[in-house]
């Protein structure tokens, strides 16, 4: 099911191209397209979008800054994925770890909330 929010998006996507298909010297237009893309997940295109604005308006501080942060937004997703990262936490309950009654270091007595740099200098001791 599509949620509303992309539903909105997705009309506001439709409305900024039929606006350009009339004018096609209407920055605000593609600045609109450029950030329904971005909210769509679109960053290619919303770069592009953002890019063609900042070049028919160079004076829009507000384009400027949006296709900057949607460019480096996009190559740190792009380099991520060349290093096969995936931003996934992963969830630890301390109480499945077994630790062996020989061990005689640094412990974790109920959650990960108590990692802090005192504990972790303590690790890195042992």
């Amino acid at each position: 099911m599509v949620s509303l929010k992309t539903e909105n998006y997705a009309l506001a996507l439709f409305d900024s191209n039929d606006a350009i298909k009339c004018d096609e010297t209407f920055a605000k237009a593609y600045y609109r397209q450029g950030s329904a893309h971005l909210a769509l997940n679109q960053h290619e295109l919303a770069i592009q979008s953002f890019k063609k604005v900042c070049k028919m308006d160079p004076k829009n501080k507000d384009a400027r800054e949006k296709y900057e942060q949607t460019l480096k937004a996009y190559k740190e997703r792009e380099f991520q994925k060349c290093l096969g990262y995936e931003d996934q936490r992963v969830n630890v309950n301390v109480e499945d770890i077994t630790v062996e009654a020989s061990y005689d270091g640094p412990r974790l007595e109920k959650s990960t909330n108590e990692i802090d740099s005192d504990w972790v200098v303590k690790l890195m001791a042992y």
